[in-house]
């Protein structure tokens, strides 16, 4: 591992430990954590994003049905990006950028799928507001 990765690394757990500790405390639906969503504020329309903070709460606290309602793309999306970022130890150099590739392809088209689909009136997960 290089030397850069290898200072940034235990940042990044110590930043993603405090969020994940603060985000099982404090409800979103309650209380505002992150600020609006942009695109659903100018369009009306729901983005890939919108209800994560709250699935990622209800996760938290053991409530997989209520994640998986409030945004069932968090369930895809997290595997392909932790595939994503595990390939290249996974694999020799040319294996991992095709796996990459793959992953990422895979990733934006499940994406835009989800992001159609969930804008669409036969959605049938809760109404993401």
């Amino acid at each position: 591992m290089p030397a850069d990765r290898r200072a940034t690394t235990p940042a990044v757990v110590a930043l993603a430990t405090v969020a994940a500790v603060v985000l099982y405390l404090v409800d979103p639906s309650q209380h505002a954590l992150t600020p609006p969503c942009a695109f659903r504020t100018f369009t009306g329309l729901a983005c890939p994003g919108c209800g994560l903070t709250r699935a990622a709460h209800a996760l938290l606290h053991g409530d997989v049905a209520q994640a998986f309602s409030l945004n069932p793309w968090g369930f895809v999306s997290g595997p392909l990006l932790a595939g994503f970022l595990a390939a290249p130890s996974l694999t020799d150099r040319a294996a991992s950028e095709r796996l990459r590739r793959v992953l990422a392809w895979s990733g934006a088209l499940l994406t835009l799928a989800f992001w159609i689909w969930r804008n669409t009136p036969t959605y049938p997960f809760a109404n993401v507001t």
